[in-house]
């Protein structure tokens, strides 16, 4: 189904987002925070065109669904020091 070209990680992702078993399968937030993702969460990170990412990390309720993944979702450059995201110029 994947080209030779398709990173692991991509493929590791489907795979758990297509587990048969529900209780086995990643949630929309767990997705989110598996590291196919880590380069977007990475300060700097501009899209093809140079210009820089939409604000991808602007999550309030959605963090209280799953603290633990709190850490993993908000890169360390967008956390406050209360935990909390703060919005900086490229991320608004």
């Amino acid at each position: 189904v994947f080209k030779s070209r398709t990173p692991p990680e991509a493929i590791a992702l489907c795979s758990s987002l297509l587990e048969y078993t529900p209780s086995s399968r990643l949630s929309p937030l767990e997705a989110c925070a598996h590291s196919f993702f880590d380069e977007l969460r990475c300060l700097g990170t501009q899209l093809p065109n140079n210009r820089p990412l939409p604000p991808l990390f602007n999550f309030s309720a959605e963090l209280s669904i799953q603290p633990s993944l709190n850490a993993i979702l908000i890169p360390p450059h967008l956390r406050s020091p209360a935990g909390t995201t703060t919005l900086t110029p490229s991320s608004q």
